[in-house]
């Protein structure tokens, strides 16, 4: 990874350096900016993009909802030789930075034996320090004095007055401070060669800026200067460090001061401007795209088809892995008795016990296909029979925008003495026993309804028409309203006007019947709110409600469900988003969430009415020809009727 991520940061700064050299071209001054800007782009853009395309861990548990990924992220393989040299790279990085610093450490010290040296002094009325060879040049990063060598006493006034005018605009534009805190970026990143070629850039364009100020302060003066630089370059006065700007420069930057100084500033004509900034904004926008650098990931999180090769990898160990619905345990009794049966006899005997959370990775059919131990019960006895155990567990396939998805995911499983190791499952069971009774009851007494009602032999066998009344319409996802603002305006206009004056209100509780299309297709009352005239205002209103369908493990299924409908004379008092709407929406929430279902689906087979209160068992119930009470029980699960 850090390999790949330097090999990323490098074309980056390459990229920037380019267009640098494009912007630079433009500008008669303020060159140095366009090389600190592309100093700092160069070190922030990789810093970035390493923070925000960094992948989870696997230590920590999956999220519910799934991650986007940047569909510009170079994977590296696992295999890839530039994840063998990270080690060797970072070992080097951390050296070169630290030989660096040591590097200006010695030099700080060799400046302040040099300044204990100098002899402060005057030169045309200004302070300066007088040294042996030093100079001309500005040090000091906080307090910042000009150095002259001795030989600048002889110089004559007009080449005095032009050092001391060199060094003041160098002052006056806080070059050393520019100076450091771009050096301070190559002893954090001194593996970058962009930033090396930046950096020697930067220096030119600094004294070329502020050659090009003296010149504007001095023009009669320029062959003269001119001279002065090739006095000064070929002497030793020079004083590298971070915290300098001299005159004296290094032979390989003199010339092309003195030519620039000589030729007169060619004039950039709108066409070669417009190109130019052009060529810089591609350059830098090329950077800006360059994807980023990503360790391994599982082919397919986006929810792309994988091959098999792409699933095996991704089975081998814990990793983040996105669904939206997550997996749920479909067989707890057979995990009851494996817990039963793996649970070590000593330590069940000694009264021993312990949960052990385990990673398991569950595939497209809710199969588990590898396991891990994530936190020890700090028994390895414990540790050793939950793994043994979880391979028996059963599971709904994990959804991610509908689709079967192989994930990821931790469950604990617990031994407990006792309870036989029961007590972990227990209350899933129970949850699920209560809720078979309550369908058992309920499809009694509605089946009774329609008997009574004279329905024993209407029909012929197959399934009901459910949408002649309120019944059972199992779902896992709960149908929404969408358009409030257009029932509140229905409400307004159904509102009797004689109710709405006197301030009389209530509240209709509806049973509607919602298509796959999410469309209101029938509705009754289920409570009256006690007034006649509301009851069929409601059920006028109740046809302009709009859902989203109902989903039953994800496909759109015909609903019944129930909703009151408001009519009130405060504002805020109509419609179906009050605090009755708002208790209803939040019970139907909690039972879809528990798989209860206020009613039932059925179809005749065989004179009985098979329902699927859950995904494991079915309700049988038969039909008697000559009335009395109708009995209902529970079956193993077959197919939907």
């Amino acid at each position: 990874m850090i390999a790949a991520w330097m090999l990323w940061s490098v074309g980056a700064g390459l990229m920037f350096l380019v267009a640098g050299l494009a912007a630079e071209r433009l500008l008669k001054g303020g060159r140095r900016w366009v090389w600190l800007a592309a100093g700092i782009g160069t070190v922030a853009l990789p810093a970035i993009r390493l923070l925000t395309t960094s992948p989870p861990t696997a230590g920590g548990a999956p999220p519910a909802v799934p991650i986007l990924l940047d569909p510009l992220a170079v994977t590296v393989a696992r295999d890839s030789a530039l994840h063998s040299l990270d080690d060797l790279l970072l070992l080097g990085w951390v050296v070169l930075s630290a030989i660096l610093l040591v590097g200006a450490l010695i030099g700080g010290a060799r400046f302040m034996r040099r300044r204990a040296s100098w002899e402060p002094g005057t030169l045309l009325g200004r302070g300066v320090l007088w040294s042996r060879v030093t100079g001309p040049a500005v040090v000091g990063l906080f307090r910042s004095l000009v150095v002259l060598p001795s030989w600048v006493r002889g110089a004559g006034a007009e080449r005095q007055a032009l050092i001391l005018a060199h060094e003041e605009e160098h002052l006056r534009a806080r070059d050393v401070q520019l100076r450091f805190a771009c050096g301070a970026l190559l002893l954090a990143f001194p593996w970058n060669p962009a930033l090396w070629l930046q950096y020697r850039r930067l220096n030119l364009a600094i004294e070329l800026d502020c050659d090009r100020r003296v010149m504007n302060r001095l023009p009669e003066h320029r062959r003269l200067y001119g001279d002065l630089l090739l006095r000064v370059g070929s002497g030793h006065g020079a004083l590298p460090g971070l915290a300098v700007a001299a005159l004296a420069e290094q032979p390989s930057l003199l010339e092309r001061r003195i030519r620039q100084l000589l030729k007169k500033a060619p004039e950039v004509k709108m066409a070669q401007a417009a190109f130019l900034v052009f060529g810089a904004l591609v350059v830098v926008g090329v950077a800006l795209s360059i994807p980023g650098i990503t360790g391994e990931g599982p082919a397919g999180l986006d929810g792309s088809e994988e091959s098999e090769a792409g699933v095996a990898d991704l089975s081998a160990e814990p990793r983040f892995t996105p669904y939206t619905v997550a997996p749920d345990r479909i067989n707890d009794a057979e995990i009851v008795r494996a817990l039963e049966r793996e649970y070590p006899p000593l330590l069940r005997d000694a009264g021993i016990g312990g949960t052990v959370v385990v990673w398991f990775f569950i595939d497209e059919r809710g199969v588990v296909r590898n396991q891990f131990v994530q936190e020890s019960s700090g028994h390895q006895a414990l540790d050793e029979a939950a793994l043994r155990v979880a391979p028996i567990f059963r599971f709904t396939p994990a959804l991610n925008r509908d689709q079967a998805v192989p994930v990821w995911v931790t469950f604990p499983i617990t031994f407990r003495t006792g309870g036989g190791g029961e007590e972990a499952a227990q209350s899933e069971m129970d949850a699920t026993e209560a809720r078979q009774r309550a369908a058992l009851e309920r499809a009694t007494r509605v089946i009774e309804a329609r008997l009574a009602a004279g329905e024993s032999d209407a029909g012929e066998a197959g399934e009901v028409d459910i949408s002649a009344s309120p019944a059972f319409t199992p779902y896992t996802t709960a149908p929404q309203r969408t358009n409030d603002q257009e029932v509140v305006r229905a409400l307004e206009r159904e509102y009797p006007p004689l109710l709405r004056d006197a301030g009389i209100g209530g509240t209709v509780n509806v049973w509607f019947f919602i298509d796959e299309e999410g469309v209101v297709r029938n509705q009754r009352i289920q409570t009256s709110s006690g007034h006649g005239a509301l009851d069929e205002a409601a059920l006028r209103v109740a046809p302009v409600v709009r859902f989203t369908p109902a989903l039953n493990q994800g496909e759109a299924v015909p609903a019944w469900v129930a909703f009151p409908i408001t009519f009130g004379t405060t504002p805020g008092g109509e419609g179906t988003r009050g605090d009755a709407a708002e208790r209803e929406a939040n019970a139907t929430e909690a039972r879809a969430e528990s798989g209860w279902r206020p009613g039932f689906r059925y179809s005749r087979e065989d004179g009985a009415y098979v329902l699927r209160p859950s995904h494991t068992s079915d309700l049988k119930c038969s039909l008697p020809r000559d009335g009395g009470t109708v009995r209902c029980r529970v079956v193993a699960a077959g197919p939907a009727g």
